[in-house]
């Protein structure tokens, strides 16, 4: 067992020099055990910068029972002439979680970053456009639209590409690592702007860590066509989102001040959904009731219905396309030239978020508190909303237009 702890300890020891970016060196470790526990020691020190990092554990025999006692503590040495930062923890409360040693050392160097070395957001940014990816705490979109982000600056970035993967920490939930990555896009002819994923992966769960491998594929993927500078940094997930909320281009603004006016008082009659109306008054009614979970699998629904209806106005052969759903159905119509091909990021918004309705109760009222992950829902009724109307002009006739030349130039209105 203790030699288990031992080969954990020099891992993890490994990761506070590579966390601390001092790769270059050997650490020397030391350790004695006994019967009564085991008393670990790593150094490093290159220059101004250094660690010591301790891992003890004491083992107390009663008659009665045997207690084990386990306390880590990290002193990190970063500038010359002033005092080393020092984090010292009993460690019982995390000890049997997987990776509980590397969560704890990762704890203690969040925490020395946020008392010596915290990130300016705006200066990290400057006054750049931000646009928002996925949603906070879910995977499944995110890996979608990084796939998709990640292409289209393979195929028109211009000059180098610069990630910031910042690190979030929660203590409440056994220091789970949560991650988000800001990624500078600049394509040939347009203007350049950051895209940030919030809270999409981690590194200690299954779903987190699988999106996060699939980030740093991605990564890896652009690096064999152009220069990328990768940075990390640490930050408190609630100022980071706060931030988001108020730099974000084009996101809170585009819903107001968070209501719904705008969708539950929408009159047009939409021809599209001919056969339709009673669902989607019915769709209407719930979203005004906050009824969201249901309604996002109502507009869903909505949605297909349009772009089925209107397949068969248009006399669209459909038949080779298995299982239909709303983005195949979409690749037709722009295939075929019905909807304009820049919409098909539209589909795929809308439904990377409707989706998610469909496999369970989402949004739940909780998710709804959250600032962030509640605009982003919000936003995802307006698309589909405005997609319907984009597929109700396919099937609603134009208005003619009159000759008014002949008309004499002094004529009044009456």
């Amino acid at each position: 067992m203790a030699e288990m702890f031992l080969d954990d300890f020099r891992r993890v020891a490994e990761e506070i020099a590579e966390d601390l970016e001092m790769e270059e060196g050997k650490i020397k470790i030391g350790h004695g055990e006994s019967h009564l526990g085991f008393d670990y020691t790593a150094g490093l020190f290159n220059n101004t910068r250094g660690f010591d990092f301790h891992l003890r554990k004491k083992i107390e025999k009663t008659r009665q029972k045997t207690i084990e006692k386990m306390e880590a503590s990290l002193a990190i040495h970063f500038q010359e002439g002033v005092a080393p930062y020092f984090f010292h923890e009993s460690i019982d409360y995390i000890v049997g979680h997987p990776d509980f040693l590397g969560r704890w050392a990762s704890w203690a160097i969040f925490n020395f970053r946020q008392a010596h070395e915290k990130i300016n957001l705006e200066s990290l940014f400057h006054e750049m456009d931000i646009r928002i990816y996925g949603i906070p705490g879910y995977c499944e979109p995110a890996e979608s639209e990084a796939e998709t982000l990640f292409n289209g600056i393979l195929a028109t970035q211009e000059g180098k590409v610069i990630v910031y993967r910042f690190r979030h920490m929660d203590p409440e939930s056994y220091l789970c690592r949560s991650l988000s990555y800001a990624v500078y896009v600049s394509p040939k002819g347009f203007s350049s702007f950051w895209a940030v994923f919030p809270d999409n992966c981690g590194l200690d769960s299954g779903g987190g860590y699988s999106a996060y491998n699939h980030f740093e594929k991605l990564i890896e993927k652009v690096k064999q066509r152009y220069e990328v500078e990768v940075k990390k940094y640490d930050a408190l997930y609630d100022e980071f989102e706060a931030f988001l909320l108020k730099k974000s281009a084009g996101f809170s603004s585009a819903i107001g001040n968070h209501d719904l006016d705008m969708l539950t008082h929408h009159s047009n009659r939409l021809k599209v959904l001919d056969g339709s109306q009673k669902e989607f008054e019915g769709f209407m009614q719930r979203l005004e009731k906050k009824q969201y979970s249901q309604a996002l699998r109502d507009l869903r629904a909505l949605v297909q219905q349009a772009q089925e209806n209107v397949v068969r106005s248009v006399s669209l052969d459909a038949s080779h396309i298995s299982d239909p759903d709303v983005n195949k159905l979409a690749s037709l119509l722009i295939e075929h030239k019905y909807i304009d091909g820049r919409l098909r990021s539209w589909f795929t918004a809308f439904t990377s978020i409707a989706n998610l309705a469909s496999h369970g109760d989402f949004p739940t009222k909780k998710n709804m508190t959250d600032p962030l992950l509640r605009t982003r829902v919000l936003l995802t009724f307006h698309i589909g909303i405005y997609l319907i109307d984009e597929l109700n002009q396919i099937v609603t006739p134009k208005i003619p237009l009159f000759d008014v030349s002949h008309w004499q130039t002094d004529r009044k209105y009456h």
